[in-house]
């Protein structure tokens, strides 16, 4: 895992940042203070932008450290590398989603065996919600999404752990609602599941535009009982 480069530029080259573009705003150590948001919060916030637009592999530190108004010197005294400031964005914004996940889900056990459309639900109206509202109430989300779909192995190696607990567990509840299932076709189920839980999120505006449709239109919260109704039909055929 490599650590910030030296600020005085003598690593810069070692750690291979000599090739990145240079960014022409200058750093302005004072601008993190101002307006009451602590440098921490402005990092974070500039980490979110860069990553929804450019991905993990093309989200340089340097160009964080540009659009938060200040120095990778100032940077460095929050987090060691990028890879360790990287967990703190992921998690801020999967722990969430994540949370609200798992309390569903201690309600449908402790109602007792769990019903498959139920499940679902549970799963998907936390993270669906999240295209609720204009662009700036869905950063949250669109780090969400990105992150799960991001090539870099270096983000899979920052997600994984942060999915585990909820990908198990919707697992587990899955395996209950179809028992007759067997490893094969639970597989293809989990994928087809999994597969329509990303899609719309990551894909969604893209093929709402190849359709003409208004994205912003959807009501997400009726959509997140809506595919689930559509999984369950489809999965119900191989009971």
């Amino acid at each position: 895992m490599a650590r910030w480069p030296d600020v005085a530029g003598t690593n810069e080259g070692k750690l291979g940042l000599a090739s990145q573009p240079r960014v022409r705003r200058k750093a302005d150590p004072g601008a993190a203070e101002r307006g009451g948001e602590s440098s921490r919060d402005r990092f974070l916030d500039a980490a979110d932008q860069l990553f929804i637009r450019e991905g993990y592999d093309r989200c340089t530190i340097r160009a964080i450290s540009a659009t938060a108004g200040t120095s990778l010197a100032l940077l460095s005294r929050h987090w060691d590398s990028k890879h360790q400031l990287f967990e703190e964005v992921f998690r801020r914004h999967f722990e969430p989603i994540h949370s609200a996940q798992q309390s569903r889900f201690d309600i449908l056990e402790a109602q007792g065996p769990p019903d498959l459309r139920a499940v679902l639900e549970a799963f998907f109206s936390p993270a669906l919600a999240g295209n609720i509202g204009p662009l700036e109430q869905r950063t949250s989300h669109l780090v969400y999404c990105r992150a799960l779909m991001d090539p870099s192995n270096e983000a899979r190696t920052i997600t994984r752990p942060l999915v585990r607990a909820t990908r198990e567990r919707l697992i587990g509840l899955l395996r209950q609602a179809l028992p007759q299932l067997d490893e094969t076709r639970f597989f293809l189920a989990m994928a087809t599941v999994l597969g329509a839980y990303i899609y719309p999120q990551v894909n969604g505006p893209r093929l709402a535009e190849i359709m003409g449709v208004e994205f912003q239109a959807i009501d997400w919260a009726e959509a997140a009982l809506i595919i689930p109704r559509f999984l369950e039909a489809g999965l119900r055929q191989e009971l």
